[in-house]
């Protein structure tokens, strides 16, 4: 209850801050549902993106695969993995199902999202925290950001060689 005082203190001290607060809830709980489930999984989720961003942009700086057009890319991307599960959410309350829909796809984004992170944490060469079994999991993904980021290497040098004729 004294959380809910303070809560209700703060939102009256600063309206704006208030307002918003309250607008981004909203659009939160329609967008997600306001279960603790729901809650839950979308922050371990998106979490985990943030992750893979940390970890990919320090891969792409270390191994100088770094490229902003690619960087731009994965927004879009993010806002795709975002959008994707409030769909299905919404889904869910059409046929009213119990997060069915939102489930699957968190579980199947995620899967993808927490083998890219850890392909990348891979390249930063953070590794040494990675279970065994779960490098051998992801080995394909490893092979694959590996193959990519020297493809970007060698284009950038191309372009580069380019420049100096």
């Amino acid at each position: 209850m004294d959380q809910l005082k303070n809560y209700l203190s703060l939102m009256t001290g600063h309206p704006i801050a208030g307002a918003i607060g309250a607008v981004l809830t909203a659009i939160f709980s329609y967008a997600y549902g306001g279960t603790q489930f729901a809650i839950g999984a979308i922050l371990i989720y998106a979490g985990a993106i943030s992750l893979d961003w940390i970890a990919g942009y320090r891969a792409s700086k270390r191994d100088g695969s770094y490229a902003s057009e690619y960087g731009i890319d994965g927004g879009f991307r993010t806002a795709f993995l975002l959008i994707v599960p409030a769909l299905a959410h919404r889904a869910d309350v059409m046929m009213n199902l119990p997060n069915v829909i939102f489930a699957f796809v968190l579980f199947s984004f995620g899967l993808h999202i927490w083998k890219s992170m850890t392909a990348n944490v891979v390249r930063c060469g953070w590794d040494v925290w990675i279970p065994i079994w779960a490098l051998n999991y992801v080995a394909d993904e490893i092979e694959h950001k590996i193959a990519r980021s020297q493809k970007r290497i060698n284009e950038r040098q191309k372009y580069l060689k380019k420049d100096d004729e």
